[in-house]
This record gives C-alpha cells, sequence and structure tokens, in this order.
C-alpha cells in the first residue's frame, strides 16, 4: 500500500529483456491495477485510483498511445466509486464490469475510454440478486456472434468464481460456479469455444499463479499449468503471438521480493 504508487510501462526485446521503461503518475495519489485494452491500432491502458483526502473519491483513468511508446495525458472517463478492473473492445466501444464494494455488486459498462464509460446492465452479477456475495475482479470476451463471456473473481461464501454469458443488449446473463477460486482473473479466446484462464489460485498449500481451460459452450474448466510463483504473486496479463502464449505477472516466489515474469508457451503442445 503507497501514496505515490505509480504505473510503470515495459518494452522488452525479441529476448524478453526491458530495454524501455515509462513512468506515469497522478499528482492526486496512488495507482494500481494497470491494465492494457488493445483496440485496432491504438493501446489503451486503464489503472485505479483509490480514495485519498485530496481527491474525495476512487477514480479509474485511462492512457492511450498508437505505438506504445509515447502516451496520452491521463483521462477520466468513469465511472466514480467503482472499479473498472478490465476493458474490451468491440465494435467501436470498449466494455467492461466495474464492481462497488460495498454494495457487492457488479455493472457493466460500455463508451470509449478517451471519453466517457456509461452503465450498459446493473446487477449483472450481485449478492442481492443473485445471492453470490462481493463479485470484484473480473476479465470479458466476446464471441464472434457478439456474445459477452465474463470470468469473476469472489471474496465470500464459498468463493468460487463464476462464469457468466450475456447476450445483446447483455441485460440477462447466466452465471455458473467454476468450482475454484480464481483471483485477478485474465481471459484470452483462443478458438470460438476454447478459453484460456490466468489467475491467482490456492493449491491447498499456497496461492500461485495458475492457467486454465475452459469450454465455453459448457462452462467446464480444466487446470493446465502452474506457473513458477509463491508468496505474493500473479495478476496476469496474456496476448497470443501466432501459436505461442505470451503471461506476464508478478511473483515473491525466490526471496519474498516482487518481480516482473514474462513466461513464453506453446499452444500446440
Amino acid at each position: 500500500m503507497s501514496d505515490d504508487g505509480c504505473v510503470i510501462v515495459v518494452e522488452i526485446n525479441d529476448h524478453g529483456l526491458p530495454i524501455r521503461f515509462q513512468r506515469l503518475v497522478s499528482n492526486e495519489g496512488d495507482l494500481r491495477d494497470p491494465h492494457f485494452c488493445i483496440d485496432g491500432d491504438r493501446l489503451f491502458l486503464l489503472a485505479h485510483q483509490r480514495r485519498t483526502p485530496l481527491l474525495g473519491k476512487a477514480k479509474t483513468y485511462s492512457w492511450f498511445s498508437g505505438d506504445g511508446l509515447s502516451w496520452s495525458a491521463m483521462h477520466d472517463p468513469g465511472p466514480d466509486n467503482w472499479w473498472l478492473w478490465r476493458a474490451t473492445s468491440f465494435q467501436g466501444q470498449h466494455w467492461g464490469l466495474a464492481y462497488h464494494r460495498p454494495s457487492e455488486q457488479l455493472d457493466l459498462y460500455a463508451g470509449n475510454l478517451r471519453g466517457k464509460m456509461h452503465i450498459a446492465a446493473t446487477n449483472v452479477l450481485s449478492k442481492q440478486k443473485h445471492g453470490l456475495g462481493y463479485p470484484n475482479e473480473s476479465d470479458c470476451c466476446f464471441t464472434e456472434n457478439g456474445e459477452l463471456l465474463a470470468v469473476v473473481r469472489r471474496d465470500a461464501d464459498t468463493f468460487t468464481a463464476q462464469f457468466g454469458r450475456g447476450k445483446p443488449p447483455y441485460q440477462h446473463w447466466q452465471w455458473q460456479s467454476l468450482g475454484c477460486y480464481i483471483g485477478a482473473p485474465a481471459m484470452l479466446s483462443i478458438t470460438e469455444n476454447t478459453v484460456i484462464i490466468a489467475g491467482r489460485h490456492y493449491n491447498g498449500k499456497k496461492l500461485v499463479t495458475q492457467l486454465w481451460q475452459l469450454t465455453a459452450d459448457t462452462g467446464e474448466i480444466n487446470e493446465l499449468l502452474t506457473l513458477p510463483s509463491g508468496g505474493d504473486n500473479s495478476y496476469p496479463g496474456m496476448t497470443k503471438i501466432g501459436n505461442q502464449l505470451f503471461v506476464a505477472y508478478y511473483s515473491s516466489h525466490i526471496d519474498n521480493q516482487s518481480r516482473m515474469y514474462l513466461a513464453r508457451l506453446d499452444l500446440e503442445r
């Protein structure tokens, strides 16, 4: 926990070595949990700023870049006091689930990270409506027919992550338990019916960074791989280049000091 946390954007070469560091800051306080959103030839970045005495409210901020090297000024797309955890692009808009801890509720937002994000659907998942406590961190991806898939972390009652799907206009959702705890879930669609999930998992002995394969039409989930990890760890991001999967995450398993790691995996194996 820090009052002056910042975002560091790292450029790496083809050998996985860092060659450039860029620092994004807010003069109003701490920034945390940055996530990328790829939108065509533009790269957006989201980060959250917690409530401070100076600011008086929690904020989600965004930046954008055309080349990943130079970044725009900080922008406030909203919403205030809700945490827009991640965003994904689809048909000219940005979409994401935002959570509100006091309400134990997720709402769906849509809009433009350079402009404003607006509520597209309320009570997408909540304790009040679904009897499932404290849904929070999430990720979403769209299928080719416009269906929106989501994986959500929960930190109450059974603590099981939820898999949801909603069809346009995304007012009605179907949810099912994945039967395990997944913290900071990240989703990457591999085929129309296959999704890779990465996140924090308790394996019975310790918290680790885990990969799963999700079959979208059935909601069946299977463990794929545990990455070298332990202690304070996880919060992954994923991307695919050709048949290779790249997973960035942090871990403190070597000497109890947090460090960033990049895993490269062959999807054909």
